[in-house]
């Protein structure tokens, strides 16, 4: 069985305008408990805003986060993959670019979005299938 990211991705994510300041960005960020934001226009994705931009953008600068906007320290242009594409290349892809996020976008616009707490989550409920498959042909 071949997995691909349409499979994995989680869907319905917000994009939020470039022109919103970095403030209203982490409030967004923690109301949603989430650890970045998608930059863009309508359903087109442009950037993203992680919490290491936060941190190495606007917290160690000394930035004021009112008057700096997202479009600012958003992290362009994206890397990305569409929804036909394999696990295998999305996750190779992620450790090769050592990213935690990946957008998935079909057609320019935004169908989701690949976290490697998302892969991990997978793999490890693959695993225990896998451990209780094997035990019901035991050999502990």
């Amino acid at each position: 069985m071949v997995l691909y990211a349409e499979d994995i991705m989680r869907k319905n994510c917000q994009i939020i305008n470039g022109n919103t300041s970095a403030l209203e960005g982490s409030k967004h960020m923690a109301e949603n408990r989430e650890g970045y934001i998608i930059v863009g226009d309508g359903k087109i994705p442009e950037g993203i805003v992680t919490e290491w931009d936060y941190i190495n953008k606007v917290l160690s600068q000394e930035a004021d986060p009112s008057r700096v906007l997202l479009k600012e320290i958003m992290t362009a242009p994206l890397t990305s993959v569409t929804s036909d594409t394999p696990m295998e290349k999305v996750a190779s892809l992620m450790a090769k670019k050592a990213i935690r996020r990946l957008l998935v976008i079909d057609n320019n616009k935004l169908s989701g979005i690949i976290t490697s707490r998302d892969i991990l989550k997978f793999f490890n409920e693959y695993v225990e299938d896998m451990v209780e498959i094997a035990s019901k042909f035991g050999t502990r």
